[in-house]
């Protein structure tokens, strides 16, 4: 008896100290990643504002706007009223922030667009401590969509999203959007979070599967949704938006496999792609300008888009 006592004794001991090592490892990796504060997050946001990106804000008069997302967090925003009966939503991408948007706020701002450019979750000036990774930031992109009808019942809405901003409006596309989103245009946006994950941390902490298994079911139960089921192309079949799909196709972030999936998963006749050569992640636009440009609004012409 004393035996067998001690011998469940040690199988208890080596099922704690199992339990404390899973938890320990797991909420670190978690925390790595989806934490206000997280590794991965902060290697991004070494990247500073240039001046120019910070002037544009002000010089354009830009209000601030926020919003209460569904689960009671405050969401900051700016907006410019253009005069204009379409508007702009611009969805920045993981780590960063509303500064990075002005380039393409000023694509939309010389064609008379209003523009609506905002915080994400867990990012610069919004409230949240978990990043959304797109799935979550879908419902506040619904919700922003809300603050715009009630602005203006007759807006004409265009997504536009970069990176995980891009996943955003993607995934937010499968849920009722309301006919005033007229099109998307999704920049070097990831296809399934899952996918986005693993990838980040193939030739990290994470090359074993069964410490990936590990951290997604820890990871899954802490977020509250299957990260497998965050899936960008699945959300996209439910609508028929005329889309562009940007990526770079040196993109070493989110691969431009994943750009051309979610392509091919497009009916063909609502979509359109443009694959900037040599670009990195985040990086279609500062390697030829002209041609980001003019296909966006070659986009917007094509189907009479704003």
């Amino acid at each position: 008896m004393i035996i067998v006592a001690w011998i469940l004794l040690a199988i208890m001991i080596i099922l704690l100290v199992g339990l404390a090592v899973y938890v320990v490892v797991c909420a670190s990796i978690y925390h790595s990643i989806f934490a206000r504060n997280g590794k991965v997050k902060k290697v991004i946001e070494k990247k500073k504002n240039s001046q120019e990106e910070i002037d544009f804000w002000s010089k354009n008069n830009f209000a601030d706007v926020c919003i209460t997302s569904f689960d009671g967090l405050k969401l900051k925003g700016k907006f410019l009223d253009n005069g204009s009966n379409c508007v702009a939503f611009l969805v920045h991408g993981y780590g960063g922030n509303y500064v990075d948007m002005a380039k393409y706020a000023e694509i939309f701002l010389k064609r008379g667009l209003d523009i609506l450019v905002v915080d994400n979750r867990a990012h610069g000036t919004s409230e949240g401590d978990s990043v959304g990774m797109g799935w979550i930031d879908r419902l506040d992109v619904l919700s922003w969509c809300e603050f715009l009808s009630n602005l203006k019942s007759c807006y004409k809405v265009l997504l536009f999203g970069q990176s995980m901003g891009a996943s955003a409006v993607c995934m937010a596309s499968g849920e009722d959007l309301g006919c005033q989103v007229v099109g998307i245009i999704e920049d070097c946006g990831f296809d399934n979070t899952y996918s986005e994950v693993c990838y980040i941390y193939q030739k990290g902490r994470l090359h074993t599967k069964f410490l990936l298994n590990m951290f997604t079911n820890y990871a899954n139960r802490k977020n509250g949704y299957d990260m497998k089921k965050a899936d960008a192309i699945k959300q996209l079949k439910k609508n028929n938006l005329p889309v562009l799909v940007i990526h770079g196709s040196a993109d070493d972030f989110v691969p431009t496999e994943m750009g051309y999936k979610i392509y091919n998963s497009l009916n063909e006749t609502r979509a359109s792609i443009y694959i900037a050569l040599d670009a990195k992640h985040t990086q279609s636009f500062d390697v030829d300008k002209k041609r980001y440009t003019k296909e966006i609004n070659k986009f917007l012409d094509k189907w009479n888009i704003c």
